[in-house]
């Protein structure tokens, strides 16, 4: 999907810097972070391509097949293998080639392989408050690191955010209150045109959002910009994190906490705050204010985790 002033194309020349423009915007269409996914998967589909003495632009659908059932091989869950294919349509749209992938044969092999494996996603586990608490007893608070990965984990917990809104976040975009604070979510999954969302943080007695955030920007000497930055081995601060090392922290904090470090993703916070709150009994709708789920059966699924225990079928006689 290719804008250019040319004869081919019929824009003519003096509407190149328009066609730039227009290709620029076109780009943007998807988020930054699935920009990254999309390069990462293509990547490796140009790899297996190459080591097997195949073109992978313009790909065959038997190629395309070929490839999902190697990745099936190396033991990729479903949910990667529908983004690599998904990757590989990218690729060929913005090539301006024919998409392989809308072939009848690879929406059978896609379908094989989710029943193969089943259609049921791998949980991550919630980072849930009791589990919280025992990853940020591992931080090292005379160090920049462990006062910012406290801040991360409180943050990131306290507003369900994901690990997009996590690196997003600016010093511009809060405000401080008595009770908390105001996270402004500039962009995010559910606002993908960026009308902007609002978050709260609620200052609590247990993990002190406001507290723990001022002592991490003011060790960090952060007063404009990113709040969540990469830290050198020397202690120097340097550029927003990315999505990658959100992740990376979180799983380095679960196993210094004694968990599963692969059981941990970054989604672990957003979903750890929602199984408390659950928990906790709190309303639905408070939970979708701090979540901004657009719909209530999204949250479903964590309120009958929390409430699966509770007046069980079999408590009267087990």
């Amino acid at each position: 999907m290719k804008l250019a002033a040319s004869t081919k194309s019929g824009i003519p020349a003096h509407l190149a810097d328009a066609a730039s423009l227009a290709q620029q915007l076109i780009r943007q269409r998807h988020a930054e972070a699935t920009r990254r996914a999309y390069a990462t998967d293509v990547q490796s589909f140009c790899a297996w391509c190459e080591a097997q003495g195949v073109s992978p632009l313009p790909a065959t659908p038997e190629i395309v097949c070929l490839f999902l059932a190697a990745q099936t091989q190396l033991g990729k869950s479903p949910a990667t293998i529908t983004r690599r294919l998904a990757a590989i349509r990218y690729f060929h749209r913005e090539s301006g080639h024919l998409n392989p992938c809308d072939s009848e044969l690879v929406s059978a092999t896609v379908a094989g392989i989710r029943r193969t494996a089943g259609a049921a996603q791998r949980q991550v586990a919630p980072a849930t408050v009791d589990v919280l608490e025992r990853m940020i007893a591992t931080a090292d608070l005379s160090t920049l690191k462990g006062k910012r990965d406290r801040a991360l984990l409180v943050l990131g917990f306290g507003g369900a955010l994901r690990r997009s809104e996590l690196v997003s976040l600016r010093i511009e975009d809060i405000a401080w209150s008595e009770a908390g604070l105001r996270l402004a979510i500039r962009r995010s999954k559910t606002d993908p045109q960026g009308k902007g969302q609002t978050v709260p943080v609620l200052d609590g007695a247990n993990l002190q959002a406001k507290t723990v955030l001022r002592e991490w920007l003011e060790a960090a000497l952060i007063t404009t910009g990113h709040v969540f930055r990469a830290v050198t081995k020397a202690g120097r601060v340097q550029d927003a994190l990315t999505d990658r090392a959100v992740a990376d922290i979180i799983k380095g904090r679960a196993k210094a906490a004694g968990f599963d470090p692969s059981a941990f993703s970054g989604h672990s916070l957003r979903s750890g705050f929602l199984t408390s709150a659950a928990g906790a009994g709190a309303s639905t709708f408070k939970m979708m204010e701090v979540s901004r789920h657009k719909q209530i059966q999204t949250l479903a699924g964590y309120v009958r985790q929390a409430d699966q225990f509770k007046q069980h079928a079999g408590a009267a006689f087990m």
